[in-house]
């Protein structure tokens, strides 16, 4: 069994993983790390003694919903709380740290305790409570939405399924801001492809693995505006709504003649999906479609409401995606060649390139500086 050990201090997280050991001989080798040590010491000889190799993360992930990581013990030393907390994906245990620092400890000394396993949901109905509306945007350029929708949605699977271990489970704001922009960026085609001939180096050649957490940049704002919607990222739908109305205030005090104009936001959750409209004389919204919870592929539906909201009249052409993508959706588009053949078409309008044989290339797909764990062959 493999664990994981995160202490936490002040916000910030330091990780480092164990291929082996179990409970009660890690137990003992943080008893006889920290017995006698002082209270403000502890950080110091936690970080010095018990890994050589550290990260800093921003979150802790507890991935026992994705079967890699069912034989994971995750230890965290809450320093901020002066806790140590062992979990698994049978049970959740702890301990002072102060017995801990006091004499040697067993498995015995730690007591359980609940751990939420479930992710609560934040209903727009909770605070407004009419019906919901069945909403599409007007003049939409449907043969391009189904050409964008049939490589869109095979990009946000495989994304949603590389960082399963993370989105299947509880994370903090930071983690959620970067899933959120990963996401627009992708539906957007706003991120860079790179060629690689080598071998991945690594955790046996996984480019994402059970303690890894999405590092990319995310947008500092609450709305980023994509083509004529405005996107909310937001994990609880109630207070999207807040920020949604006091948008909205500001917009009409800054152009009055704006009052009766309806604006349209999208509420991204990263969980769900939610279209919200609002004017001076009423608000709608759809019902909640699903995108990202680390167990199902998106809903057809959220992915239609993003395309929708992201088209713009100039969409980001198809022919910057990975060839090997390109080639994989033409090859699945369809079990019948009439429709592979009609997006087929499509693509070499835009320029649909072919791959030199005999060149072993990996397309990976890069946010910046950070891979976003999805890559083609």
């Amino acid at each position: 069994m493999g664990s994981y050990i995160n202490i936490r201090l002040q916000g910030a997280v330091y990780f480092a993983a164990r291929r082996s050991g179990d409970d009660d001989e890690l137990l003992q080798l943080y008893s006889n790390t920290l017995v006698g040590i002082a209270q403000e010491s502890t950080f110091d000889t936690l970080y010095s003694r018990l890994a050589r190799e550290w990260r800093q993360h921003d979150d802790i992930v507890l991935p026992f919903h994705d079967r890699r990581g069912r034989n994971i013990a995750v230890w965290i030393f809450d320093l901020d709380s002066d806790i140590l907390r062992l979990n698994k994906i049978d049970c959740n245990l702890r301990v002072p740290l102060s017995l801990v620092s006091q004499r040697p400890i067993t498995i015995s000394d730690l007591e359980p305790y609940e751990a939420s396993t479930t992710v609560a949901k934040h209903a727009v109905q909770s605070i407004y409570r009419t019906p919901c509306w069945k909403i599409t945007r007007k003049e939409i350029d449907l043969p391009s939405l189904q050409r964008r929708k049939a490589f869109i949605s095979r990009i946000l699977e495989d994304f949603s399924f590389q960082w399963r271990h993370v989105l299947g489970g509880h994370y903090n704001n930071l983690t959620f801001r970067r899933l959120a922009y990963a996401i627009i960026r992708l539906v957007t085609l706003d991120f860079t492809i790179k060629e690689v001939t080598h071998s991945r180096q690594g955790m046996g050649g996984f480019l994402v693995w059970t303690h890894s957490l999405p590092e990319w940049n995310f947008a500092s704002e609450h709305i980023v505006k994509v083509g004529g919607t405005s996107i909310v990222i937001c994990q609880h739908a109630p207070h999207a709504v807040s920020l949604i109305r006091d948008d909205f205030a500001k917009q009409v005090l800054s152009t009055p003649k704006r009052e009766y104009e309806t604006f349209t936001y999208l509420i991204l959750s990263v969980r769900e999906l939610i279209l919200y409209r609002i004017n001076s004389e009423r608000e709608r919204y759809t019902e909640p479609a699903r995108l990202f919870n680390g167990t199902q592929p998106p809903s057809s539906q959220a992915i239609d409401l993003l395309l929708q909201a992201t088209q713009t009249s100039s969409p980001s052409p198809l022919r910057k995606l990975p060839v090997e993508l390109q080639d994989a959706i033409l090859d699945k588009v369809s079990a019948g060649p009439v429709e592979s053949a009609s997006v087929g078409c499509l693509l070499k309008a835009e320029g649909h390139p072919t791959r030199p044989s005999g060149i072993p290339v990996e397309s990976q797909s890069w946010f910046g500086s950070h891979h976003s764990g999805i890559a083609y062959k």
